[in-house]
């Protein structure tokens, strides 16, 4: 049986250090993503409930024609009552007859009144009911071309991460493969511990630059060596010089404004 080579400590830095660089994009691109999922959800809640109303507000509509054309049908019958009364008053020559069919003709003619009443309050009815159909549909035309772009929107995102993100994962991998059990949990759990998620910290200026607590110089002295992986006594964090990070001096100050601007808005 072979024995498995020992992969040196400075490679191992490497590796977990590529491994933070990863994942910090692999969350920077979820985070990308994460808004349009419950932008496109939101949207298609309120075409949802506007499509409801929209189809609520055409049943009263028609529901109030009907009632219109009940009571255009209910003053026809009433007229020919009113043709029917009036040949029969020209055919009776009884007072009290006369006086009892007369008031049925009135009766007929207060009920077509009332009907000529109501079917005008009924047109008023269904004109604020249109108006308020043509804005509820506007809304709903409107929504629908915002959740066609959304949907356009996250599906291209989609599309760009997975290929980036297949891509990643493979460099990942590799890096991954560097790590045993132990240093795999080591990793996992100070990433669920700290703020950002960030478990692997490069010194700058003799500070963590994760928590920026200043480094001891033995201890510092120990990090630039790479015989062991050494962490912040402070935040935990895993700590690597420029050596594994590949920062410049130069560029140093510059990463450490960054980090602590972004720090400050984490914490707002």
């Amino acid at each position: 049986m072979a024995v498995q080579k020992e992969i040196p400590v400075e490679e191992k830095l490497r590796a977990l250090f590529t491994l933070q660089q990863i994942d910090a994009k692999i969350n920077e691109i979820k985070t990308i993503r994460g808004e349009l999922p419950m932008e496109v959800a939101d949207l298609e809640d309120d075409i949802a409930g506007l499509q409801t109303r929209v189809s609520h507000i055409s049943t009263e509509i028609a529901e109030l024609n009907q009632e219109i054309s009940n009571k255009r049908n209910a003053i026809k019958d009433f007229e020919r009552l009113i043709e029917k009364y009036d040949d029969q008053l020209n055919n009776i020559k009884n007072s009290r007859e006369y006086d009892a069919i007369n008031k049925e003709k009135e009766i007929a003619g207060l009920e077509i009144m009332s009907a000529e009443k109501r079917m005008r309050e009924y047109g008023k009815q269904i004109e604020l009911k249109e108006e308020t159909l043509a804005n509820t549909q506007n809304a709903l035309d409107s929504r629908n071309k915002d959740l066609e772009f959304k949907k356009a929107e996250l599906t291209e995102i989609e599309k760009e991460n997975a290929e980036e993100i297949e891509k990643i994962m493979v460099e990942r991998a590799a890096a991954d493969a560097k790590l045993d059990p132990r240093m795999h949990r080591a990793y996992h759990r100070i990433r669920g511990n700290v703020r950002n998620g960030i478990a692997v910290a490069s010194i700058m200026r003799s500070s963590c630059g994760g928590c920026f607590s200043k480094i001891p110089s033995q201890r510092h002295s120990e990090i630039r060596a790479h015989y062991r992986i050494v962490d912040c006594e402070n935040c935990g964090r895993i700590l690597v010089d420029q050596a594994i990070t590949g920062i410049a001096a130069m560029e140093e100050e510059k990463v450490e404004k960054t980090t602590r601007r972004k720090m400050r808005l984490t914490t707002k």
